[in-house]
């Protein structure tokens, strides 16, 4: 059991990371951010790549065939890829053209992490179609991030902000709506922000309650075959009693 969980808790972590590294990208893909702001976004961005780099070297390394490690996690190695630095090393085209390039290059990875976060997410995200109500949450996100900016004449990186702020239902202050458009869509984000982190509540509990059902259901069907067996001693050779027993150490290593 111990095992499992700890490959449950790695791909729950992996999926997170690429997942922030996806919003981390649209958000320099669409919103014009100040010299900090992309200070701060770049340097959480290479923290999580070189999180990918290690994590992608250690299994490489400890795989038996290194071919078939690098076939089966093609995805993975392309999201290691450094495209923006070796865009900006590139010194034979013009600076617009390189920043097109990075631009494209930086769409290429958001594509590819986003694949890598749903192949990882992907057994948790269906647990009570989960997957639904993330889009639709971060739908909701954007859109009164949008009406915001319109009824409040605000910056739409503000207003994104302000519209992830509530929805969280953290609701820091720093901005409030002062008209009663604004006060409608903030009503609206607050109940889907409730809705939302119950049911994330829900899921999780969920998903490691299957997970953890599925195990025990696959080990007791696993000793009552082996106890099945037993009634019938006398008739099992040595080869039995042995596979018998790899077997039940195997359960043992598990737990």
């Amino acid at each position: 059991m111990g095992k499992i969980n700890k490959k449950l808790y790695y791909e729950i972590f992996i999926s997170i990371l690429s997942l922030i590294v996806c919003t981390i990208i649209l958000a320099q893909l669409t919103l014009n951010l100040s010299k900090e702001s992309t200070y701060i976004l770049d340097f959480w961005d290479n923290v999580i790549w070189v999180i990918f780099v290690i994590d992608y070297t250690v299994r490489l390394i400890f795989s038996e065939s290194k071919l078939e490690f690098i076939k089966n996690n093609k995805i993975d190695l392309i999201s290691i890829i450094p495209f923006g630095t070796l865009l900006q090393s590139l010194r034979i085209f013009r600076f617009a053209r390189v920043l097109q390039l990075t631009k494209l290059s930086r769409l290429l990875r958001f594509t590819v992490l986003l694949y890598k976060f749903k192949h990882r997410a992907d057994k948790f995200l269906k647990t009570n179609n989960f997957g639904y109500t993330l889009i639709i949450t971060i739908l909701t996100v954007f859109l009164g991030a949008f009406g915001i900016s319109v009824v409040e004449n605000k910056d739409f990186a503000d207003s994104l902000w302000w519209s992830f702020v509530t929805t969280t239902t953290v609701g820091y202050g720093d901005i409030s709506p002062a008209t009663n458009a604004g006060r409608i869509i903030a009503s609206i984000l607050m109940l889907v922000g409730i809705g939302f982190v119950g049911m994330l509540t829900g899921t999780i509990s969920t998903y490691f309650l299957n997970k953890n059902n599925k195990d025990q259901s696959y080990k007791g069907e696993v000793i009552e075959t082996i106890q099945q067996k037993l009634n019938d001693f006398d008739s099992l050779s040595k080869e039995d009693l042995e596979d018998m027993h790899a077997v039940l150490l195997s359960l043992k290593e598990k737990d």
